[in-house]
């Protein structure tokens, strides 16, 4: 009997699913009354996203000193209609990484750590069993060759707003390595949530609070901030998934936010902003320490510098970071050579293959139309 009631709840669930959320279907349009670069841009990002039913999304192109193309398309959420724009803000998962990554380059060219320091050395209060965490460095956190495991839930529904929420969580771990360290790469949020707690450590401020004003307001980051408490209501947008009898899409009535993720997920931000940040990072990245983020880290696994994710388009070197959460994806790529960066940042988590196949076709044609000048900026 209690088998035949596990069936029938089981059964419910896929019938009630199925009839709920929204038809929704995409329809953008290519603006026309652009010009010839900008009219490319806008046909790739139009087809996608009609192709792909994707509600809300923003880009953001930068050159140099210079925004060539910023824009939002479509909606904030399939129920309100409110439209994208360049200022909308989402959650943008683990492009979060690279400003943890850039908070720590700071406290290095300060002198208030090393690459090479112990993790137990700056939180002795960290709970483990194996002695081999005795052997992780800041550098092993930042390219994932710790030997962390990884975040088995995020909690989301957690939404935790306490100035301890990091501190609590870290410390309220027992720690386990899944391999010795600096002998393999395995991506882990939990790593870089750690070095959330180094720099709130170190800085003796929250993690928060330290990138805020060493890094978001530098930049002119005005409308972002990795506590989503803190985001405006009228520039947030809504996360969205799609049923997977149905296919129908719905907005997810949990936004992924809860305070102890921060640092490997939570930044909030708009394509305006994550532009502007581009722009700076590419100024000082040969600078400041900056360099070494972006250069190879672990000779077996050559995609990964201290933070970024590092790839090859057009035989140039990109470097840059994914990112995805429940209800967002997210995308941000700079060919350094060129002082070329581009962000794509979109309200759905399905299909998620359109980051690459709307950016990686722009960065090949700036690559064509920008490459004369490239040299010269």
């Amino acid at each position: 009997m209690k088998k035949h009631l596990s069936i029938f709840k089981v059964l419910f669930f896929l019938t009630i699913q199925s009839c709920s959320g929204q038809s929704f279907e995409q329809k953008i349009e290519v603006d026309n009354s652009l010009i010839s670069f900008d009219k490319k841009v806008d046909s790739i990002i139009a087809k996608k996203m009609n192709a792909y039913n994707i509600p809300g999304l923003s880009i953001g192109i930068v050159k140099s000193d210079s925004i060539l193309y910023s824009k939002g398309y479509g909606i904030k959420n399939i129920n309100t209609k409110d439209l994208v724009t360049a200022n909308s803000n989402f959650h943008t998962a683990s492009i979060s990484k690279l400003f943890t990554a850039q908070a720590i380059m700071i406290l290095v060219k300060e002198n208030k750590i090393s690459l090479e320091n112990k993790l137990t050395e700056i939180i002795p209060e960290l709970k483990y069993k194996d002695e081999r965490v005795k052997n992780i460095t800041i550098k092993s956190l930042l390219n994932h060759t710790s030997g962390l495991t990884d975040v088995s839930s995020y909690n989301w529904k957690n939404n935790n707003q306490s100035d301890n929420s990091l501190k609590n969580y870290i410390l309220g771990l027992n720690i386990k390595l899944q391999s010795e360290p600096h002998t393999e790469y395995n991506y882990s949020n939990l790593g870089y949530n750690i070095l959330g707690y180094v720099i709130e450590k170190l800085s003796e401020t929250n993690f928060d609070e330290f990138v805020k004003e060493n890094i978001l307001i530098p930049s002119q980051m005005s409308n972002s901030d990795f506590r989503y408490f803190k985001i405006a209501d009228s520039i947030k947008t809504s996360p969205h998934s799609k049923r997977m009898i149905s296919k129908k899409i719905y907005e997810r009535k949990i936004y992924p936010y809860t305070r102890e993720q921060a640092p490997s997920s939570t930044l909030n931000s708009s394509a305006n902003d994550l532009s502007k940040w581009m722009i700076s990072f590419l100024k000082s990245s040969n600078s400041l320490g900056f360099e070494k983020m972006r250069e190879p880290s672990f000779n077996q696994y050559p995609y990964i510098g201290l933070g970024f994710q590092l790839n090859k388009l057009n035989k140039e070197k990109i470097i840059g970071h994914y990112g995805g959460d429940k209800g967002y994806r997210s995308y941000l790529i700079m060919v350094p050579e060129k002082r070329i960066g581009l962000v794509l940042l979109a309200n759905c988590d399905y299909h998620e293959d359109f980051r690459q196949e709307i950016l990686h076709p722009i960065v090949k044609l700036m690559l064509t139309t920008y490459i004369k000048n490239s040299t010269n900026d």
